[in-house]
Parts: structure tokens; C-alpha cells; sequence
């Protein structure tokens, strides 16, 4: 049926206006759209922005690491730091040895200076000044024909190097009747040990220190000490 004219006039009109609604819609459709890309482009940049950041970030923290490590590595492990008591109490330690090493060195050059380390002859005048003013010595009666006398000899030689806290001295019992009488001294050879200038021990003869000639530095040593 044909439509009369103010009917196609609305129709017209009508098509115009879906029309320009389409385009709009349209239109507004391609906005959105490159809205959408665009926010997708600035997240995807930001987030290479970001990582390209977190990596620079990285790389920092492991050369900070690795120097870390390096100090570690000189510096001592926090597990066995010490602490404070701990350090004085160290540093105690070490000032005790210190003070123990320059005693003992003081002690030996006195020694050295009285004659220790080494193994002398003395007489009878010389006897009572050596037995009283060394603190320990040790004093052969011999004989210069008794071959025993002569293996004391050596061994006392060796003794007194390894032994400076002591004198060692021989004197001949021909020559000092009065103190082989005092001291009641009736074999040769007899070693008397004093102390303070007090008898404080004998060995006479062989018989305590192995009964034979060859017998070994060490059993003669033992019974000095």
C-alpha cells in the first residue's frame, strides 16, 4: 500500500535518524577501540619500563651482593664473632703469655749469667759461694782415672745445654777431702743436688740409672728432675 506523504516524510526522517545513530555508534565504537589501544600501549610500555628498571635494580643488588660477599669473605664469620668479655679476655691471654715469655727469657739469661747451661770445674774455695748462690745445682765428685766419672761427664755435658735452669759443676774429690768428709761421700762418681744451698738428693754409681755403662741421657735426667 503506498504510504502518503507525511508518512514516507517520518519514515525519512526515521532512516535519518538510525542513521546518524550508526555513525555515532560507530564513531563512539572506533573511539573506544583506540582508547583501548592506546591505554594497552602506555600498560605494555610501562611495564617494559618497569622491568627494564627491576633489571638495572638486579643488577645492582648483585654487584652490592657480590661485594657483600667479598666482605664476608674478610671479615669474620658473625657466628664466631666474639664478644666483648670474650675479646678482653683474649687479649688477657696474650698479654699473660707476653708477660710469662719475657719472665722465662729473664729468668734463663740470670740463669746464663750464674753460670747455667753449662758444666764446670770448680774447687774447694769455689764450692760453698756456687751451691749458695745458685738456686738448683748439680755438683759430680770425680775422680780423673774412674771411667764412669768420665761417662757422667758427658752425659752432664749434654744435660746442661737442654736444662739452663740449673748449674752443673764437677769438682775433684782428691782436692776437697772436706767436703767429701762432710757430705759423707764414699763412691765415685756421686752427684749431690742442691737446692738453696741444701742437699736435697744423691745418685751414687750406676745402680739407679741402669746398672750399665751405656746407659741412655733420658734415665739420668729423670732422676735430676
Amino acid at each position: 500500500m503506498a504510504r502518503s506523504f507525511p508518512e514516507k516524510k517520518k519514515a525519512i526522517e526515521i532512516m535519518a535518524m538510525e542513521a546518524d545513530n550508526t555513525l555515532a555508534g560507530d564513531l563512539f565504537g572506533e573511539m573506544v577501540m583506540e582508547q583501548a589501544i592506546a591505554d594497552k600501549t602506555a600498560q605494555v610500555e610501562a611495564e617494559m619500563q618497569s622491568a627494564q628498571e627491576g633489571n638495572a635494580d638486579g643488577c645492582y643488588l648483585n654487584n652490592n651482593d657480590d661485594r657483600q660477599d667479598d666482605a664476608a669473605d674478610s671479615d669474620e664469620d658473625p657466628d664466631f664473632a666474639m664478644t666483648e668479655d670474650e675479646e678482653r679476655l683474649m687479649r688477657q691471654m696474650k698479654e699473660d703469655r707476653l708477660n710469662a715469655a719475657r719472665e722465662e727469657y729473664t729468668e734463663h739469661r740470670e740463669n746464663v749469667v750464674r753460670g747455667g747451661g753449662t758444666y764446670t770445674e770448680i774447687t774447694e774455695q769455689e764450692f760453698l759461694p756456687t751451691v749458695t748462690q745458685t738456686d738448683y745445682v748439680v755438683v759430680s765428685f770425680y775422680h780423673k782415672d774412674f771411667e764412669r766419672c768420665k761417662i757422667i761427664d758427658m752425659h752432664l755435658h749434654k744435660i746442661c745445654k737442654q736444662h739452663p735452669e740449673a748449674r752443673y759443676v764437677r769438682i775433684d774429690a782428691e782436692k776437697c777431702p772436706f767436703f767429701v768428709s762432710k757430705l759423707n761421700v764414699q763412691m765415685l762418681p756421686t752427684l749431690i743436688l742442691f737446692e738453696n744451698g741444701v742437699a736435697i738428693g744423691r745418685i751414687v754409681g750406676f745402680e739407679e740409672l741402669g746398672g750399665e755403662d751405656d746407659f741412655p741421657t733420658m734415665n739420668l735426667v729423670r732422676l735430676l728432675c
